[in-house]
């Protein structure tokens, strides 16, 4: 009767938002599966992570989720792929609308029981009061399949996941089965008292081999799971019916492909996705043997797979003939003096970082071609410093490469002098001395770079003026920013907007010194340019929130800053500034607000939940 009054009111909710849906955009309806547990988790990550309207409904499980799919409001559902088959059995037409829209993962089988009930194996199982899931779950279909190809005399009992440990420890069970992804939740969060008793056992048997894939629930994924547990998989997929989708909805379902697809690694990186995401593949279609909503989709995948390879290649080759070049006439002076020391170290510092994060991704396509960029970096550096030359042989390698080094900083103004074109000069030697002066000490060698650029430009220098920049104290860097705008604001030739990032980081690093202050404006003025320059989604966003507390906090900051947008969140109205690009610099921001007494954060504008459970521990600090 539960069940039915379930289904009952998910129906009447659907069809309200079906009728809404006629005066705006309707949403995707999604069924995921037990409150918190994986399929759960999942939906909320793909919802995070899309620009689609998503509406998520708790169900049982598969089985169950399926059943919701068969109906006319339910446009994607996740689903264990043995439940679809074994469902396909006394319903085979259902070939012909449930297809799948992407594949997910593979689901490890947990049985779990008592540390003194004696059960070792699947073959203990005889005769024992076994949990199988409810009726709906994909955990009672797997069950199922497992006795029935196993041929083991368990005594099947239904009952819900969340009901069984109770059941194990009041002794109405032997042990219990559960279909999902490790780490579960639920057995993550038991008491130490409760998970003490319990213990994995194996599940892996010679008859289920070719029916299911082996697994490894590894020690230590459950803080109480001491043992490595042989068991086996189930793949997990997200299905949709194609007489639920409409023109509309499918150019949704479009969009909330391309999110996913665009964002896959993001996702698989961030700290708050679930851990089996890192196992998503949307080309991997093996021993998936069902139709494809979307062929585009799991081909996708797989062309750019083959590509990564083919590119891997190419480097390899397009390596070989740079190599072979140099190597070639490495004992003269001029190839040597024409390769850049720095630009091989930033070459070896990048392809470094992403060495390491593609060899924790898996890509290693991506991971040869950045070890071999490093080893042709080093090569090249090796004949830059002027190492083979005859006339350097009776110099250490380290002093030919501080010689190098040397060289190449006097000459790395003249390159940006070249080929930077002074349009808006004035701003551009605005900007140029107050990122000099930013840290209140005007260098030598700084003044001497900048009244270069001056020189060649015929602009006259003031550098008494210049040296007054140190009354501006704190606002010194709100200035130099502004500046920033102004010139951006003229709408500069991109190429010499791009190019002014490298003269900064010049001037910032021509007496040999970086303080805190210059790396700091240096990280915010080349966000700025990266922005106009239409990258900025290569870059870190940060943003201030300002809390007021009574209305007339909220007047002060109203008439203090226009630029301010308004929220309401939480409760309360909150100003959000405009983006920042160093996180230190926001900080500055939000310190100027906080010595006004007003409350005020820093956050990522991806993680708006920072901010409301700011705003709610503030009004609750408030109201006490």
């Amino acid at each position: 009767m539960k069940n039915y009054t379930f289904r009952f009111v998910v129906s009447v909710l659907l069809l309200l938002i079906t009728s809404i849906g006629v005066f705006g955009q309707a949403p995707i309806n999604i069924v995921s599966g037990i409150k918190g547990e994986v399929y759960d988790q999942f939906a909320h990550d793909i919802q995070n992570n899309t620009h689609v309207n998503l509406n998520i409904y708790e169900t049982q499980g598969s089985r169950d989720n399926l059943n919701f799919l068969f109906s006319d409001s339910i446009q994607i559902a996740f689903v264990q792929y043995d439940v679809l088959k074994f469902i396909a059995k006394a319903k085979p037409e259902i070939e012909q609308n449930i297809k799948v829209f992407l594949p997910l993962y593979s689901e490890e089988v947990h049985l779990i029981t008592l540390r003194t009930s004696g059960i070792e194996s699947l073959k203990d199982l005889n005769g024992k009061r076994i949990g199988v899931g409810g009726l709906n779950s994909g955990t009672y279909v797997t069950c199922s399949i497992i006795q029935n190809v196993t041929n083991i005399k368990w005594k099947a009992i239904n009952i819900d996941f969340n009901q069984s440990v109770t059941a194990l420890l009041e002794d109405s069970l032997d042990a219990f089965f559960y279909v999902g992804a490790a780490p579960s939740s639920y057995l993550s969060s038991l008491k130490s008292s409760i998970a003490g008793k319990l213990k994995l056992v194996d599940v892996q048997n010679d008859k289920l081999e070719g029916l299911y894939g082996d697994k490894i629930i590894e020690k230590g994924q459950y803080s109480w799971n001491h043992d490595d547990v042989e068991t086996i998989g189930v793949q997990s997929l997200l299905m949709v019916n194609v007489n639920n989708i409409d023109t509309t909805s499918a150019r949704q379902i479009d969009v909330l492909y391309s999110d996913l697809s665009d964002n896959l690694k993001g996702i698989q990186w961030n700290k708050f996705s679930h851990p089996k995401w890192l196992q998503v593949d949307f080309g991997n279609m093996d021993n998936i043997n069902w139709p494809v909503y979307n062929q585009k989709y799991v081909s996708y995948e797989m062309v750019v797979n083959i590509m990564a390879v083919i590119a891997a290649i190419l480097s390899f080759i397009q390596i070989y003939f740079i190599i072979n070049k140099l190597w070639k006439r490495k004992h003269e002076r001029v190839v040597a003096e024409s390769i850049s020391i720095s630009a091989m170290f930033i070459s070896i510092f990048i392809n470094g970082f992403f060495a390491v994060k593609n060899m924790g991704g898996g890509n290693l396509p991506q991971l040869s071609a950045n070890i071999m960029w490093i080893t042709a970096s080093v090569i090249s550096t090796i004949i830059g410093v002027g190492l083979y030359v005859a006339s350097n042989r009776s110099l250490g390698f380290f002093r030919l490469l501080l010689r190098a080094l040397n060289m190449e900083r006097q000459e790395a103004g003249d390159l940006a002098k070249v080929f930077f074109k002074p349009s808006g000069a004035g701003k551009i030697i605005e900007i140029l001395d107050r990122v000099a002066m930013v840290d209140n000490d005007l260098d030598n060698k700084e003044r001497d770079f900048i009244q270069g650029f001056a020189d060649d430009w015929g602009i006259d220098m003031n550098w008494d003026g210049v040296k007054k920049y140190v009354n501006e104290k704190e606002s010194r860097f709100i200035e130099l920013r502004s500046a920033m705008n102004s010139y951006l604001a003229t709408s500069p030739p991109k190429e010499q907007a791009s190019q002014l990032i490298d003269v900064i980081s010049l001037l910032v690093n021509v007496d040999e010194v970086v303080t805190e202050e210059e790396d700091l404006m240096l990280a915010e003025l080349t966000g700025l340019i990266m922005k106009y320059l239409g990258k900025g989604s290569e870059i870190d966003v940060f943003k201030v929130a300002v809390v007021p507390q009574n209305e007339n906090q909220k007047t002060s900051i109203e008439e203090l800053s226009k630029d301010l947008t308004k929220e309401f969140i939480a409760g309360s109205w909150v100003y959000i500034s405009e983006a920042y690009y160093s996180e230190r610099y926001a900080e500055i921001i939000s310190a100027q607000y906080r010595a006004l007494n007003v409350f005020s954060v820093v956050f990522k504008p991806n993680n708006m939940d920072d901010v409301e459970n700011f705003v709610k521990e503030k009004n609750m600090l408030n109201e006490e």
